[in-house]
């Protein structure tokens, strides 16, 4: 058995690159996590595995979870279909110490997690593949925590182990079930059901229009104040932001807009700031509303499993007969205080709605 010791201050590329290369020949590689000691091996090396289930004294019926360094192959191999409140988790707890279950196919469930600790996720980064990263323990034992530990457990059994120092929380990862409704904890660690839970019971809504400098900001803006004066327990309840199409990254809204929601809502936003869609703000949003059904299209493009969840805000205007919400930008004040009595009366549709 080799062992490798790497200053996390300053890790050497070639004893990463060793890790990475041990992992592509399909040898078991101990080493740490940010929560315990791990030990990988890829999914694709079949004596490999065979030989960690057997250290692990685990049954093969029961699948080890998957770890990857790749938060987009992550979601793109594994969730695509997975809910918005899925995917704030992913947000909130990734790279870290959550491991998500959901469906592998419509027979069985996979577990991944992507690991924070700096050394488990350069080595991976580099291997570039999926691996079963169990803790380094035995059935019944107690995780292992550092490298001797690892040693003391496994000595002349595995191939190599990593010596990063003691693991930073000294406590397994949770494992949250979202194929469970609402979800189901199936091992508390690091992080709490209370924490889960708080992420759960807050939907975020998602206005967007093309810069995001005039139409989506005056309805984030007014649905938030609305809830704030009428609604207060149902603010608790929902996160409110905006983002555009083709928005300049942190571009501020036209002095038009911000005279309008100064004169009409008493509010200043002189402080906001423009904002490009992403796709995780897509996959991650519970309710999305539009101001054009082209940004509806833009959208589906980018996110086909989103068209549940899509809706153009005109579909609140329910005595008019108005097909969107004319963008305002370069033209006179009145246009913009039109677009804000259009967007206004929406949301005060919408928020009945909610």
């Amino acid at each position: 058995m080799e062992k490798i010791t790497i200053d996390t201050k300053k890790i050497g590329k070639l004893d990463i690159k060793r890790a990475a290369n041990m992992l592509s020949q399909g040898k078991i590689v101990a080493m740490p996590t940010e929560t315990v000691y791990g030990l990988a091996v890829r999914t694709d090396k079949k004596n490999g595995v065979e030989k960690l289930y057997s250290l692990k004294e685990r049954p093969l019926d029961k699948p080890f979870s998957i770890a990857l360094a790749d938060l987009d192959k992550a979601i793109n191999q594994y969730f695509l279909t997975l809910n918005p409140f899925g995917h704030r988790l992913i947000e909130n707890f990734w790279p870290g110490p959550l491991t998500i279950v959901y469906y592998k196919n419509p027979e069985g469930k996979v577990g991944i997690r992507i690991p924070s600790n700096f050394v488990a996720n350069s080595i991976l980064r580099l291997l570039g593949s999926a691996v079963f990263f169990p803790s380094a323990n035995r059935s019944g034992q107690n995780e292992a925590i550092s490298a001797d530990q690892v040693e003391e457990s496994f000595d002349g059994q595995i191939d190599l182990i990593v010596d990063g120092g003691k693991a930073d929380y000294k406590k397994s990862s949770t494992v949250v079930d979202l194929t469970y409704k609402p979800f189901k904890i199936l091992r508390e660690g690091v992080v709490s059901e209370k924490q889960i839970a708080a992420i759960f019971i807050r939907r975020r809504i998602l206005f967007v229009c093309t810069g995001n400098s005039c139409r989506s900001p005056m309805a984030e803006y007014i649905l938030r104040k609305y809830l704030q004066e009428k609604r207060r327990a149902a603010l608790q309840r929902y996160e409110i932001i905006s983002a555009g199409i083709a928005a300049p990254e942190g571009r501020h809204p036209p002095e038009q807009v911000e005279k309008v929601i100064q004169k009409q809502e008493g509010t200043n936003i002189a402080g906001f700031k423009a904002k490009q869609l992403t796709k995780q703000m897509i996959l991650s949003s519970d309710y999305i509303f539009t101001m054009e059904d082209s940004q509806k299209e833009d959208i589906l493009r980018k996110v086909p499993s989103a068209r549940a969840r899509i809706f153009n805000l005109t579909q609140f205007l329910l005595s008019e007969k108005i097909v969107n919400i004319p963008d305002p930008i370069g033209k006179s004040f009145v246009f913009y205080e039109n677009a804000y009595k259009m967007i206004k009366k929406s949301i005060n549709e919408l928020s009945d709605w909610l």
